[in-house]
């Protein structure tokens, strides 16, 4: 009995010696597998119907000399299977330039980015949709309309700033209008689920469609340092606030209304072509539109919640009147040469403000626009000079990185033109770089 235990103890050992120096060995010939070898392997999980392994296997060599053609071929047609359009353009994009003269290889790159466009941008949607989940789409939209003006106050500036700073003012407004066009995706989305009315929601979202276009119009605008891009910003600041007036809710239409009317009192000139005394009168018509369904929805919250401050019938009657009388005189205000009671346009404003549950929010930013408004006074969108009575300490600072920041501009132009070229060239570009 113990020599048959002392035997088949030697013989695990030896089982399990043997079963490592085979796993060794089996990593080791993975390694040193040669491309024929690894591209059988691939072609068999292709057999076996086993996608996963097949790109494992495949993906690495597309950048293969012997078959580095081929495996991109089978690569591409994977990818788009399973819908990742992306990847199966790249894919076909290498297996096209291996062979500029295969038509097959050509109609694989033309069905493999056939749809990338649409692609991209529903992957694009969807990542802002989600990143932009719980929150107000009005704030969204009161953002972007601060964004719009404050374009449009800076991009004067391109002719009138000193070349140091206008690399870095395009980055700057080129981003803000990005934020824009990515703004009208979650306020889109919020329309659409509240419109009931089908034919009014397809022209809301054709407007919103054409007003996030112009956007992006601005944003190529604004990075190629292109003068149109004022007068595009300009349409993009109309679309905003009159977008903003139609979902804005309550707390922040009363708050706009108080920045408006201040700038009509003060008589601030116009912006954009628009009175603000119009527009004071617009946010208290928006204001009044959704104050009842707002304040309801509001009591039932606060029954739900008893840390919400109340809310009673009695300040909400107060409101509404209130409300009405604030109408009528800024009616007057608009249709007279001379308004005659501004200021207590402004007082009955500040007093629905003091009456609204004081959690109520969206009064966001009117301190910062109505500073804005009396810093630039009257001046908004026309070009911006460089101050003259700088510091000797800024004027040696900026000194010393002119040359650095104009040879920044000269690289950007430089990279502009040479993409350019390499568009209107027909040859392949290298493998391993997208053209699309």
């Amino acid at each position: 009995m113990r020599r048959l235990a002392m035997f088949l103890l030697l013989s695990s050992v030896a089982c399990a010696i043997l079963s490592i120096m085979g796993e060794r060995d089996r990593v080791k010939s993975e390694s040193e597998k040669s491309e024929s070898e690894k591209w059988n392997e691939g072609v068999g999980y292709l057999e076996e119907g086993d996608a996963t392994n097949a790109l494992r296997v495949l993906r690495p060599m597309m950048l293969t000399r012997s078959h580095g053609a081929r495996a991109a071929e089978v690569v591409a047609k994977l990818e788009l299977e399973s819908g990742n359009n992306e990847e199966a353009a790249a894919a076909a994009q290498i297996a096209l330039r291996a062979n500029p003269s295969d038509e097959r290889a050509a109609r694989n790159f033309a069905r493999a980015v056939r749809g990338l466009p649409e692609f991209v941008e529903a992957k694009h949607i969807d990542e802002v949709l989600k990143a932009a989940q719980g929150k107000d789409p009005g704030s969204l939209m009161l953002a972007a309309t601060y964004d719009a003006r404050d374009i449009m106050k800076e991009s004067g500036g391109y002719l009138t700033n000193v070349p140091s700073r206008v690399i870095d003012l395009s980055d700057r407004l080129t981003e803000k209008a990005k934020r824009i066009s990515d703004a009208w995706i979650p306020v889109k989305e919020a329309i659409c689920q509240s419109v009931t009315n089908e034919e009014q929601a397809a022209t809301i979202v054709m407007q919103i469609d054409q007003a996030r276009g112009k956007s992006r119009l601005a944003a190529r605008q604004l990075e190629d340092l292109e003068q149109e891009s004022y007068s595009t910003m300009s349409d993009v600041e109309h679309d905003c606030t009159r977008f903003l007036k139609m979902i804005a809710m309550p707390p922040a239409a009363i708050g706009e209304d108080l920045v408006a009317q201040s700038n009509a009192w003060q008589d601030v000139e116009s912006f954009n072509g628009r009175s603000w005394q119009q527009d004071a009168l617009d946010f208290t018509r928006a204001f009044r539109a959704k104050f009842p369904a707002w304040a309801r929805a509001y009591e039932q919250q606060a029954e739900s919640n008893t840390n919400r401050p109340p809310f009673t019938a009695e300040d909400q009657a107060k409101i509404s009147a209130l409300a009405t009388e604030l109408e009528k005189l800024q009616i007057e205000c608009v249709e007279s040469p001379l308004p005659p009671s501004q200021e207590k346009a402004l007082e009955i404003i500040r007093e629905i403000q003091e009456l609204l549950p004081k959690d109520g929010g969206g009064q966001g930013q009117q301190d910062r626009q109505s500073s804005q408004d009396d810093e630039t006074d009257g001046q908004e969108g026309e070009p911006q000079e460089e101050e003259s009575n700088e510091g000797n300490e800024a004027d040696a600072m900026e000194d010393r990185e002119v040359d650095a920041i104009l040879r920044r501009a000269q690289e950007r132009s430089d990279e502009h033109e040479a993409d350019k070229r390499a568009r209107m060239r027909k040859a392949p570009l290298p493998p391993n770089e997208r053209d699309w």
